[in-house]
């Protein structure tokens, strides 16, 4: 039986029995050239990190750091309206709110319903706390971006179960 997903960055549908790929998330798949590529160009020429390094990081953060229950198209609609130019939020300051609510105010997960609602209530105080941060500690938010990217640096195992199939027959002709 197929077993038909769709890769994250080309949103092609795939077959994962089929071909290789990779799984990041619970049902975060991509084809293993797409994430490839995704990883080498992760970061601008200027410098500057875009606003999908900065989606992925705060996806990695909440399912690998904090062992949240995601609601994906919840977080992505939440996200999407954070970042409009009116709003006023940078995706990287977002990421950094969020680190802000569950390191340093120690926020629980279980009242998140599955999203990032959190981010308005908590931004400008967050924005205060990480430049206090910054001011004390040059270096720190550096830090905390090149253990990001190390961490997705990290090569990704990609693993394809064999499925056994069992025998299910109770008695065979020669024993009838």
């Amino acid at each position: 039986m197929a077993h038909i997903v769709q890769c994250r960055i080309c949103k092609e549908k795939m077959d994962i029995d089929q071909v290789e790929f990779v799984k990041v998330g619970q049902k975060a798949y991509y084809h293993k050239e797409c994430y490839d590529v995704w990883v080498a160009n992760r970061q601008n020429p200027n410098g500057e990190f875009s606003e999908d390094f900065w989606y992925e990081s705060v996806i990695d953060y909440l399912y690998r750091d904090v062992k949240m229950d995601m609601d994906f198209m919840k977080i992505r609609s939440q996200w999407a309206h954070f970042i409009k130019p009116e709003k006023k939020m940078t995706p990287k300051g977002v990421y950094f709110a969020l680190r802000y609510f569950y390191e340093v105010m120690n926020g629980e997960s279980t009242k998140a319903d599955g999203g990032i609602g959190i981010v308005p209530y908590i931004y400008k105080t967050s924005a205060q706390y990480w430049t206090e941060l910054e001011n004390k500690k040059k270096g720190t938010l550096d830090a905390i971006i090149a253990q990001i990217q190390e961490r997705k640096s990290r090569p990704v195992v990609a693993l394809k179960k064999e499925k056994k199939r069992e025998d299910k027959t109770k008695w065979t002709l020669d024993e009838v």
